[in-house]
């Protein structure tokens, strides 16, 4: 993929005077250049000029040094070791005096042909020197920068071209393509306050068409390795080819992305692959805000991180458009998207806080509203968004609006369409549920050409349109109702949502019943939700996740269904429901919400020998006839009796009625069972059911309870 860049984000130059002359470096001081030089036999090379020149000669080797004008600049230290074997540390000793160049406390290195380059494995090059030599020169950030002069422009201001070196402790940089481009593997760059109109603060690329850059590691986990850069058009940027690289401990930002890891259209081989931003621990964690810039006209651009044609790489455990405090928004806020995945296949998207991404247009776009913490472009078949925080803070306690939660959009390459699916958005084993909250607009959102966008066990709550949208074409947006046999097309397949009866509740248990009409003879995964109250359109959202069954339709793609959930609905909640065709992942928008009413609730006196025992059931309408069973068997998965519909008891055969009882004006209904005064002292389990509807389908079962006889 063949572009042409411009740096953006230029403000000015550094306003200082540059003295090119000699003056002085005769008389600088024999036992301060002695000393600064002394430690080269042991592989460390000391750099005490600012401007870019080359004297010395011979092999051009460490021990070669200083030239005959007594000074060691930063080209005669990249040289030295790139000629020298084994592993050498360049440090920085640069008096504040002239002839040096220093501006607002940074002691600025002259570039003025081409990049420094790194081309000797193992070496290490360390700004933080300079601090220790002249003190804390510049409170806001690292002590040496580089200006880079017209000649140099669009190249790297360091470029790396060897394994495991270090670039520690850099300042800002002016007029540079990239502050520092690694090439090669298992480098690391920390510690570094990059700021500048740039390309990219740090840039991973390997040889197009060749090796990849491997291994290498923006920041890092201990105290004082993470980065600041906020650098021109991306914080850090990594074209393929380039694998297993890590971005972990920064802070980032830039005139368009914070991260972009990107790969060419048009040559396999050259991706950029299994790269991870961020990661499972808090040390890992990068904050990645502010970026973006808004276009000529006036529309915001950009984002906080990118990933494009891209396979396979994760965006883990990051503050995304909030601050390090996981709350409190930056001050400025230009990019319209939190993570894009733009023909990514297999991205991983987890455990991250997005939070803050709406942005008000400017100019021709005066007043319009952008922002989507997550937008999902094109083929990213195999894609994974779990455990994110969306709208929250990361205490999961307090709002953080963005314009809009997950939306799934349209995208070719090359004009040719792709496909989308399967992506899943959520999951149901334990930290997979995504919160998606108090978004402006939809919680999520598939426009119409997308399928298989499975959206499963999240909580989707408080967003200002619908909690899950379809859309049959773009604009569109509302609840999308459902078809006879299901046999329309728009945003996954326009699955029709289920159509709930009824519900209840007990203290730890619920049951939903309800039936679907969809395409015949397919197996589908219901899944069930309680929200504080419904949408103002009558469907729901999705707070909180109770659970789900999975039913299989018929020839003619009904299936009718009796759901019991372990997990209670808060008292004043309603229930509403989800339906994903199993095989490819198409997940429908939330149903029309239903009350729920008050479940069968079963206690009982304990069970003494010789004593009568009372069972209780409460909840029951007045009335009603109430069936109390027992077993000895045990507590679990029992049988299903047709008499009541199919619904499945919780106790093991055999199965035995105890009695039957009518409930009372308010609900209740009691049963007085004798106990034989020679009855066995063994474990008892009971359970009262209820028949009702047609054919015993709209059936309860209470609480299983679980008790002795005693003596």
């Amino acid at each position: 993929m063949a572009t042409k860049e411009t740096a953006s984000g230029v403000t000015g130059m550094f306003l200082f005077p540059r003295f090119t002359a000699r003056i002085g470096r005769a008389t600088f001081s024999a036992a301060i250049a002695m000393g600064l030089l002394a430690t080269s036999a042991q592989a460390q090379i000391t750099v005490t000029m600012t401007d870019d020149v080359v004297d010395f000669g011979g092999l051009q080797q460490v021990s070669d040094l200083p030239g005959p004008d007594g000074m060691v600049s930063f080209r005669e230290a990249c040289t030295a070791a790139n000629n020298t074997a084994g592993p050498q540390t360049i440090a920085f000793a640069i008096p504040s005096g002239l002839p040096h160049q220093w501006s607002a406390g940074v002691a600025i290195l002259y570039m003025d042909f081409y990049s420094f380059f790194l081309t000797d494995d193992e070496t290490t090059v360390d700004f933080t020197t300079q601090t220790a030599f002249t003190g804390d020169t510049n409170p806001n950030g690292n002590e040496v920068g580089i200006y880079v002069s017209t000649s140099g422009v669009g190249g790297a201001a360091i470029w790396v071209n060897a394994d495991r070196c270090v670039i520690k402790g850099l300042d800002r940089i002016t007029w540079g393509g990239y502050g520092v481009r690694i090439g090669g593997n298992d480098n690391r760059v920390i510690g570094c306050t990059i700021s500048g109109p740039l390309f990219a603060g740090v840039y991973i690329n390997g040889t197009f068409g060749g090796a990849p850059a491997l291994r290498n590691v923006v920041g890092g986990t201990s105290p004082g390795e993470g980065n600041d850069l906020d650098a021109g058009n991306s914080g850090v940027r990594i074209d393929g080819p380039a694998r297993d690289n890590l971005v972990i401990g920064n802070t980032l930002s830039g005139s368009f992305y914070g991260v972009e890891v990107r790969s060419p259209t048009c040559c396999p081989g050259n991706e950029a692959v299994n790269n991870r931003i961020g990661g499972p621990t808090p040390e890992e964690r990068n904050v990645i805000r502010g970026a973006g810039k808004y276009s000529h006209e006036g529309f915001p651009d950009g984002g906080q991180v990118k990933v494009e044609y891209s396979p396979d790489n994760i965006v883990e455990g990051n503050y995304i458009g909030v601050n390090a405090d996981g709350r409190t928004l930056p001050a400025t806020q230009r990019g319209p998207v939190g993570v894009e995945v733009r023909s990514a296949p297999g991205t991983i998207v987890r455990d991250n806080v997005i939070g803050g991404i709406k942005i008000t247009g400017v100019n021709h776009a005066a007043g319009k509203r952008y922002g989507d913490a997550i937008k999902i472009m094109g083929d990213c078949v195999g894609s994974i968004i779990q455990g994110n925080l969306i709208g929250v803070d990361a205490t999961a306690s307090f709002s953080v609006p963005n314009r809009a939660g997950i939306t799934a959009v349209y995208w070719s390459v090359d004009g040719m369409p792709v496909t989308a699916g399967p992506i899943t958005i959520g999951g149901q084993l334990p930290g997979d549920a995504n919160i998606i909250a108090n978004s402006e607009l939809h919680g999520v959102q598939i426009e119409d050409r997308i399928s298989g966008v499975r959206v499963s066990g999240n909580s989707i709550h408080d967003n200002g349109t619908l909690g899950i949208d379809l859309l049959i074409q773009r604009g569109g947006e509302g609840p999308t109702l459902n078809d006879a046999g299901d046999g329309d097309t728009g945003a996954n397949g326009l699955q029709n949502f289920p159509v709930l009866l009824d519900a209840s509740s007990g203290a730890t248990t619920s049951t939903v019943r309800g039936e679907l009409d969809s395409l015949a003879n397919r197996a589908f995964v219901v899944e069930f939700f309680a929200n504080a109250d419904c949408d103002p359109s009558g469907y729901g959202e999705g707070g909180l996740f109770l659970g789900s069954t999975t039913v299989t339709t018929d020839a003619g793609g009904f299936a009718s269904f009796i759901a019991s959930l372990a997990t209670a609905v808060p008292p004043g909640h309603v229930v509403t429901a989800t339906a994903t065709l199993d095989q490819n992942g198409d997940t429908s928008e939330f149903s029309v919400c239903i009350p729920v009413a008050d479940a069968l609730d079963l206690t009982a006196t304990p069970l003494k020998r010789g004593a009568p025992a009372d069972l209780t059931v409460a909840n029951a309408i007045p009335g009603e006839r109430i069936y109390f069973l027992y077993t000895m068997a045990g507590m679990g998965a029992g049988p299903c009796p047709g008499s009541l519909g199919g619904l499945c008891l919780d106790l093991l055969n055999p199965i035995t009625i105890a009695g039957d009882s009518l409930a009372d004006n308010s609900g209740v209904a009691v049963l007085r069972v004798p106990i034989p005064s020679n009855a066995p002292l063994v474990d008892v389990y009971l359970q009262a059911v209820v028949r009702r509807g047609t054919g015993g389908a709209a059936s309860l079962k209470s609480n299983p309870v679980s008790t002795t006889i005693q003596p």
